[in-house]
């Protein structure tokens, strides 16, 4: 009995064992919300010591990632992940995810004058996601988010998967947030009130009260994607 309370008188913290478990598993909490259908912010308030994860929370984890080790999880119990010829199952990458072109800031330009060439992705590099991810969502590119106009929700570096839309399509465009490609600049924008069908323009807005808005008429406009989903955020 003494040893089994000696054991347990200086206990991990949850919070703790869980920033544990999310840097062994090398990912944010952005894509363990998404995974698990929860708010981010729920994650941030436990790691942060302001609450505790919940029984089905913790049940989640250990069902989606089943390489977390649950006497670590539950107990402090260290090995952090299961060793790879447990009896959890490791799935190999390539079974599990899919490589999608990806556009980073410092491919902006050449983006921009290669679309202009109809080879917008001849030259761009891939960034592996997970097929559930990019499940109908067709032609989708990882675009990485240049400069912080859309925070708190997009902050800069953080990686979206984005779908093409048609030019049909761009005057029922609103209430989201888009990729914009017009003249030669390549800017990632919050639509509100979409004018093209009326007055030929587009106003894209920045998230970021400070990060201005920008007026873009029709003729210039030469591509656009719709965000669908965060894929790699930096934690802020």
């Amino acid at each position: 009995m003494k040893k089994c309370l000696d054991d347990m008188s200086k206990p991990v913290a949850i919070q703790e064992r869980l920033k544990q478990v999310f840097d062994a598993l090398g990912i944010t909490i952005y894509q363990i919300a998404k995974e698990l259908g929860e708010n981010p912010s729920k994650f941030y308030n436990i790691l942060n010591g302001r609450a505790k994860p919940s029984y089905d929370t913790m049940m989640s984890l250990l069902t989606c990632y089943p390489q977390i080790s649950a006497d670590y999880l539950i107990r402090g119990i260290l090995p952090v992940l299961n060793s790879a010829d447990s009896n959890a199952r490791i799935s190999a990458a390539d079974d599990d995810t899919v490589e999608v072109p990806f556009v980073p800031v410092r491919f902006y330009a050449s983006f921009v004058e290669s679309f202009a060439d109809g080879n917008n992705m001849t030259e761009v590099e891939p960034f592996r996601v997970r097929k559930t991810v990019t499940k109908g969502h067709k032609n989708a590119v990882v675009i990485e988010i240049s400069g912080n106009s859309m925070s708190p929700q997009l902050a800069h570096g953080a990686k979206v998967l984005a779908v093409p839309v048609s030019e049909s399509d761009w005057e029922y465009q609103s209430g989201g947030v888009f990729a914009v490609m017009y003249r030669d600049y390549f800017v990632v924008k919050r639509i509100r009130d979409n004018e093209l069908l009326t007055r030929n323009y587009l106003t894209l807005h920045s998230d970021n009260p400070n990060g201005g808005n920008v007026t873009v008429a029709l003729q210039d406009i030469r591509g656009l994607w719709k965000i669908v989903t965060i894929v790699e955020a930096p934690v802020e």
